[in-house]
């Protein structure tokens, strides 16, 4: 049984994912598992891969290669795969440092923690940016700070298969559903305050491509719902829930929206997270999070209006702005 497992989904990477895979062969821990996924390329990535896999007899490499099924899938493939006490993610256009993995399961093993967290950075054509994660406690406090994306985590894999969650089949913001379902499971988290990842930012990447696919957020955010009302949680998480609507209606999914360029197609995708949240959560305004944190997002948030939900769509849609 090895120490880590590194879950890498792959789907026409195949001018990116070699230099992730070389970030991973020079890690510092060696006894390391390599689960990579071939989830239906249709350029050479499965080519890519085997090769690699070839020029590196001594990685332990697990390679498959099934038909597509997206990201969600291929994600609940690969945990399903792994064989380390514990796991994390490399997606398949990013990298990371040396000595990410034997530092985050030190600490790790050293307070048996569910959960240990690291920072990351973003980066893209004009340069990279430090992202600080943490620290936060457990519960609502966790909800309302983290950043919903897994590849600057590493999870315990007895824990994670002793609940009930999966990446929802079939939808984008897969990573927001899979941690938000898992924060009030957890009772154990730890942070490195150390940065490894560098999030490569694809011009073309899915993730940053503003048409309908937004729409899944929305899909996404009703199965959370689902989830915390299913566990009897919904009225414990209810202010932080209600928060994590705010920022994603009025935050990311909105900025996304408001980039796709047919004006019925943006309008009728605004308006759909916009009453989603207002249906849900229709105090929202009240929201003790909103008020108590502050910053300019908080204040902006809190000037969004039904009769000005308009015009803050027209700025976004003029203003190009990236995380960096």
């Amino acid at each position: 049984m090895p120490e880590v497992s590194v879950i890498v989904p792959c789907y026409n990477c195949a001018f990116t994912v070699e230099k992730t895979l070389d970030s991973l062969a020079a890690q510092t821990l060696k006894d390391l598992e390599l689960i990579v996924i071939n989830d239906g390329s249709t350029d050479s990535t499965l080519q890519v891969l085997e090769a690699w896999k070839a020029a590196h007899p001594d990685v332990d490499m697990k390679l498959y290669s099934k038909e597509n099924e997206g990201i969600a899938e291929t994600r609940n493939f690969g945990v399903s795969k792994v064989n380390g006490t514990y796991f994390g993610f490399l997606d398949s256009d990013d990298y990371t440092d040396p000595s990410m993995f034997e530092e985050m399961l030190d600490l790790a093993k050293k307070d048996d923690l569910e959960l240990v967290v690291s920072d990351f950075y973003w980066k893209n054509s004009k340069g990279e940016r430090l992202q600080k994660e943490g620290p936060y406690a457990c519960g609502q406090d966790m909800m309302v700070n983290l950043f919903a994306v897994l590849w600057n985590k590493l999870y315990k894999t007895s824990f994670i298969r002793s609940l009930d969650i999966r990446f929802p089949a079939g939808y984008r913001y897969e990573d927001n559903c899979y941690l938000y379902c898992l924060t009030y499971h957890l009772t154990k988290i730890g942070f490195t305050e150390k940065a490894y990842v560098r999030y490569v930012q694809q011009e073309q990447s899915i993730t940053h491509d503003n048409n309908d696919q937004v729409k899944n957020m929305i899909e996404v955010f009703r199965i959370i719902l689902q989830y915390y009302r299913d566990h009897g949680t919904y009225d414990s998480y209810h202010d932080a829930l209600e928060y994590i609507h705010i920022k994603a209606f009025l935050g990311n999914s909105f900025l996304r929206s408001a980039k796709i360029k047919d004006p019925i197609d943006r309008r009728t995708t605004i308006r759909m997270g916009w009453d989603l949240l207002n249906e849900e959560f229709p105090s929202w305004h009240d929201n003790p999070y909103l008020k108590s944190l502050g910053g300019m997002k908080n204040r902006y948030f809190s000037m969004v209006y039904d009769w000005n939900l308009g015009l803050f769509s027209w700025l976004f849609h003029m203003i190009s702005k990236d995380n960096l």
